[in-house]
């Protein structure tokens, strides 16, 4: 059994961002994998449910308890998933980006409202909103950390008001991500226009990560060069293929592979950022070593 005594020097656990696979039973137009599709899917890997449980395992040995972030794709389409998070739900906290097509009951049924949080995102090409914030609803009745997210897609901007007084009269935390891709020749988010930016602002909701994501893309921000960042340390970005890198910065750091390197470790300490600017990030952590507590409480 791997030392388990490895002890960081301010509270927190391990957060992982996994994708776990590029697939999905949708196809948004706004989809960053739009058009991408079938070479995303070359990535995707499935060594079946129980090398993933040893992996992990492995890592629970080293690190203890550890906070897993599943998306994709939707991950809950991945095989055999159920079972996969309910042994993982045993020593770690969970949490999933997804689009809730699945059986909700089911989930209700089998997973600790206390191990798992989900950011539900409504995608209204494919989804009717009354069927989607029902099994919103029930999460929350159950108990479950929900939150929901909108791609403020510029065709689909007239959908927002609806789904935010739904979350306003529910207690439900709403969450606008800014679109990114191109549309009618334009790149967003940077070619939203004033209409546009003054639509989503109305309706944001009142996470400061929601203000700060939207004044990231939106405006120009801060460059801090040469300063130590913890990503690495005490976060790691899972590709489908099992690759796992510092971050989500492009051509950043990669670390190792689950699949193939049994030692696997993360960095031993903070080490110089990669991706500027980096006082906020794509990954919305921009973990600074000495400022810990702006992003500390996210592994609650």
């Amino acid at each position: 059994m791997e030392d388990r005594s490895l002890k960081l020097s301010f509270p927190h656990r391990i957060f992982w961002d996994w994708d776990i696979h590029y697939a999905c039973n949708y196809r948004c137009s706004y989809c960053f994998l739009t058009e991408k599709w079938e070479r995303a899917a070359l990535e995707n890997r499935y060594p079946g449910t129980a090398q993933w449980i040893a992996i992990w395992e492995r890592m629970y040995e080293r690190y203890g308890s550890c906070h897993i972030h599943f998306s994709g794709g939707e991950p809950f389409i991945y095989p055999d998933f159920f079972t996969l998070i309910t042994e993982l739900s045993k020593k770690h906290t969970l949490e999933f980006s997804t689009n809730l097509s699945f059986d909700i009951n089911a989930f209700v049924g089998l997973m600790d409202c206390h191990k798992a949080k989900v950011c539900a995102s409504f995608h209204s090409e494919f989804a009717d909103f009354s069927i989607f914030f029902k099994k919103v609803l029930l999460l929350k009745q159950n108990n479950f950390f929900v939150s929901v997210s909108y791609v403020a897609y510029p065709p689909l901007l007239g959908k927002i008001e609806k789904i935010k007084t739904e979350c306003d009269v529910n207690n439900v935390s709403f969450i606008v991500q800014p679109f990114r891709g191109t549309f009618q020749g334009r790149v967003y988010p940077e070619s939203y226009t004033q209409q546009e930016q003054d639509i989503i602002r109305a309706h944001v909701g009142s996470s400061n990560d929601n203000e700060a994501l939207l004044d990231y893309y939106m405006e120009e921000t801060e460059k801090k060069h040469n300063v130590l960042c913890r990503m690495g340390q005490v976060y790691a970005k899972i590709y489908a293929c099992g690759d796992v890198y510092r971050c989500e910065a492009i051509e950043g750091t990669k670390i190792g592979n689950l699949l193939e390197d049994r030692n696997f470790k993360l960095l031993d300490e903070a080490a110089p950022c990669e991706k500027f600017p980096c006082n906020y990030c794509d990954a919305w952590r921009a973990m600074i070593a000495g400022e810990e507590g702006k992003w500390v409480d996210k592994w609650r």
